[in-house]
């Protein structure tokens, strides 16, 4: 689930709107729609944001998983147009169990401290590494960075479980049609992220994205997963 997830934060660069929704249904190969997200964004009186993505499990797989839910929320302040997290939360619950986990960011002493809370349990210390931005502010910053559309390497919390590291590439050429090909789009903007993670089956978690006029993902594939197929993400509204 968590990885699903992932193909709906890859969804957007940063607009002008103060107030953003959409909703995804993804597929998985022969199960049909396994799950749906909501996603909101949202800027108050130019100094502060909001991110909240929900994501839910439907027909067989939510049998399968328990019922299982994700939330993952970003907020922080807004900089010179550049969102910059102070807190990001992930929440994963069934109806057996919840997990939440907590991440604050000291942007002045370049660390980020994590919290795990589980059932009684509860536990705070500092992160493995640092990054000034979580997986939800990054991908709404994108437009500030890769406006010379050059491949370019990012680290974010949420990202490679390692060190946070991210890839994002702008395709061209051959590579560009063949995007649009698998991804059966032809308008809008092309662009593939490597999460540098395993997901599912695949080496290291290849996402292809279209984005539309709006800048949010119409579309997302994560393509050749063993046995099933490919992971699709659809915008439905």
């Amino acid at each position: 689930m968590k990885r699903i997830v992932l193909l709906i934060l890859l969804l957007s660069q940063m607009l002008s709107g103060k107030i953003l929704s959409a909703s995804y249904e993804v597929s998985y190969g022969i199960f049909q729609t396994m799950g749906t997200a909501d996603a909101r964004f949202e800027i108050k009186d130019d100094q502060t944001y909001s991110i909240r993505i929900e994501a839910k499990t439907t027909g067989i797989a939510k049998f399968l998983s328990n019922n299982r839910i994700e939330s993952y929320e970003s907020y922080g302040n807004v900089i010179n147009g550049r969102l910059v997290p102070l807190k990001y939360v992930k929440v994963r619950q069934t109806d057996s169990k919840k997990t939440i986990k907590i991440y604050t960011f000291d942007h002045s002493k370049q660390k980020v401290w994590k919290e795990n809370i589980h059932s009684d349990e509860w536990d705070k210390v500092e992160h493995d590494f640092y990054a000034a931005e979580d997986i939800l502010t990054l991908f709404f910053n994108l437009n500030t960075y890769t406006q010379s559309r050059q491949d370019q390497i990012f680290y974010a919390i949420g990202g490679s479980g390692k060190d946070g590291r991210i890839n994002v590439v702008f395709p061209k050429n051959e590579v560009l049609q063949g995007m649009k090909k698998t991804l059966e789009m032809n308008e809008g903007d092309f662009l593939k992220v490597i999460l540098n993670d395993r997901i599912f089956a695949s080496s290291n978690g290849e996402l292809l994205i279209n984005l539309g006029k709006d800048g949010l993902c119409d579309k997302a594939v994560l393509a050749d997963v063993l046995l099933f197929g490919d992971i699709i993400g659809k915008r439905v509204r």
